[in-house]
């Protein structure tokens, strides 16, 4: 099914933009994929993005995760991260926004009392930006699982081939603590 959608785009004409881990917050003009537990959405196309992508070399534009990578163990980002540079065309893009570990580390030491907070955006900021809120979001992937700095993910992007990788600021921050990066192939 996603290999037919970038298909149809492609003899359009159209540009190929994959929002990966959408969940609720699906993005008009984007390919919107998701895991089973969005199975219900006919919007989705469900793809494990851990997984091999059922698409040619170089298909693909842009490639948008926001609040992903943090809910993946640590051993999938650099296989991802290769099969988007696989995907990408010359030129193309993959940006990234997450909870960035070592901000809300900076946030822990800088406000401790967040243990015991009542303060909900302290608390996003720091020990659930870290762990995940499971009151929140009872679904066992929405729990984070690794966490990365802004240098960490320059240099995983780097090691999956991107040439030119940088900083930015947040298209689509949740908090204070999240940073991005864009990687051009």
């Amino acid at each position: 099914m996603l290999a037919d959608v970038v298909k149809n785009l492609q003899n359009q004409n159209r540009s190929v933009k994959l929002h990966l881990g959408c969940g609720h917050q699906k993005f008009q003009d984007y390919i919107n994929i998701d895991g089973e537990y969005m199975s219900y959405d006919p919007d989705i196309i469900i793809h494990d993005i851990t997984k091999p992508f059922p698409l040619e070399d170089n298909s693909v534009d842009e490639i948008l995760t926001v609040h992903v990578v943090e809910h993946l163990s640590r051993q999938y980002p650099p296989i991802m991260f290769r099969e988007f540079y696989r995907i990408c065309k010359k030129g193309g893009m993959v940006a990234m926004e997450w909870p960035d570990l070592l901000k809300m580390c900076q946030e822990v030491v800088n406000n401790p009392d967040c243990f015991w907070t009542h303060d909900k955006r302290l608390v996003k900021r720091t020990i659930s930006g870290i762990y995940g809120d499971f009151a929140r979001y009872p679904d066992p992937t929405m729990l984070h699982k690794w966490g990365y700095s802004t240098d960490s993910m320059i240099r995983l992007l780097q090691e999956a081939g991107f040439a030119r990788v940088y900083s930015e600021p947040n298209h689509h921050a949740k908090s204070s603590i999240d940073s991005r990066v864009v990687a051009v192939k």
